[in-house]
């Protein structure tokens, strides 16, 4: 969709009905020190009925300087259907990643099969964030888990923690909306609830967030010289002569 000397705008774009019952899709994803990459998800997916299990699966591996950003489209579990949604990330030196999920439990009129989603992200050191959420209709059914609420969407920031664009708080919560920043160098925003994502939240975060993520890269890649001592110019110095 784009690109310069340092990286490229990717849009994934399905080529038949997917996922359906029994599809395992994976995309691996590697980016070479100091690039960038930018993935566009054309449209959203649906996790279709069906007696065998589906997948998706997204491997990434993110070089030092190198920054990956990777807005996604609604995912959608259809009734009838147990499928996993699972994330990997390795970051290598300064390198920073910046993903929105967004997670839709069942189609219109429905309340959508089982789900369950991992999020296993690594740096040169060890974890930065380990996530595994029981979705399933059994288990988002107990206290502390969904309730009645269908739609969940996450903004995960890793290499750099950025604050929130505007409400909430750092480490308050609103009705159906957390933000907290990670033990190591990362930051999560989510929102919880029905119907349509509030987009006023999570969607101008990502922006932000990205906006961020891609200056910082631009001044590593690119940094300004250092021009080095700087002497006074003529007429400066003919008027501490006098």
């Amino acid at each position: 969709m784009d690109q310069d000397a340092d990286g490229a705008r990717v849009g994934l774009l399905a080529t038949q009905a997917l996922l359906l019952s029994g599809d395992d899709v994976r995309i691996e994803v590697d980016i070479a020190p100091g690039a960038w990459l930018d993935v566009v998800e054309t449209t959203g997916t649906v996790a279709y009925e069906g007696d065998s299990p589906s997948s998706w699966t997204i491997d990434a591996t993110v070089g030092d300087e190198a920054v990956l950003t990777w807005a996604g489209r609604p995912f959608v579990v259809s009734d009838g259907i147990a499928t996993h949604r699972n994330t990997r990330i390795r970051l290598h030196g300064t390198g920073r990643v910046l993903i929105q999920e967004k997670i839709v439990l069942g189609r219109a009129g429905q309340t959508g099969g089982d789900l369950t989603t991992s999020l296993n992200a690594t740096d040169d050191t060890g974890p930065v964030q380990v996530e595994h959420l029981d979705l399933t209709r059994h288990a988002r059914g107990m206290p502390g888990v969904l309730g009645t609420l269908r739609s969940l969407d996450t903004v995960t920031a890793l290499g750099w923690s950025p604050e929130p664009p505007s409400e909430p708080d750092p480490g308050t919560t609103g009705p159906g909306e957390t933000y907290f920043r990670l033990d190591r160098a990362g930051a999560v925003l989510r929102w919880m609830g029905n119907g349509r994502f509030r987009d006023r939240l999570c969607d101008p975060a990502f922006a932000a967030w990205s906006e961020e993520a891609t200056r910082t890269h631009r001044h590593q890649a690119h940094p300004v010289p250092d021009p080095g001592p700087r002497l006074p110019s003529p007429s400066h110095r003919a008027d501490t002569h006098a």
